[in-house]
């Protein structure tokens, strides 16, 4: 007899993959900006230029009402899919670097 049974594998959510980074479930929220001031409009551009130049795009700069609707909704899904995806864990880089900490006090004695 042949079994029928399909299987679904959950896809993670973005919170759930914040969790297994060692993140908390706050991290990404409350990073909306409604009114952002000119400084904070001007910071933007200077960042978004700057990884243009560091990527090797030589695209257009984003306009001030391009940034102002980016800061009202600044991540998807797909972009916390992709940074989560593309980070290393956190617990793991503490464990790392306490290893160091520990071994250079060693040599330092």
């Amino acid at each position: 007899m042949v079994n029928d049974t399909e299987y679904i594998v959950r896809r993670l959510t973005p919170t759930e993959c914040a969790r297994l980074q060692g993140f908390p479930d706050w991290w990404c929220s409350d990073i909306v900006t409604e009114n952002p001031t000119d400084e904070e409009i001007k910071n933007w551009q200077n960042i978004f230029d700057e990884y243009n130049k560091a990527v090797g795009k030589n695209i257009k700069p984003k306009s001030e009402k391009q940034i102002i609707k980016w800061l009202k909704n600044p991540h998807s899904d797909s972009e916390e899919y992709k940074m989560w995806g593309n980070g290393v864990s956190l617990p793991i880089v503490c464990f790392v670097l306490s290893g160091i900490v520990y071994y250079s006090q060693l040599s330092v004695q």
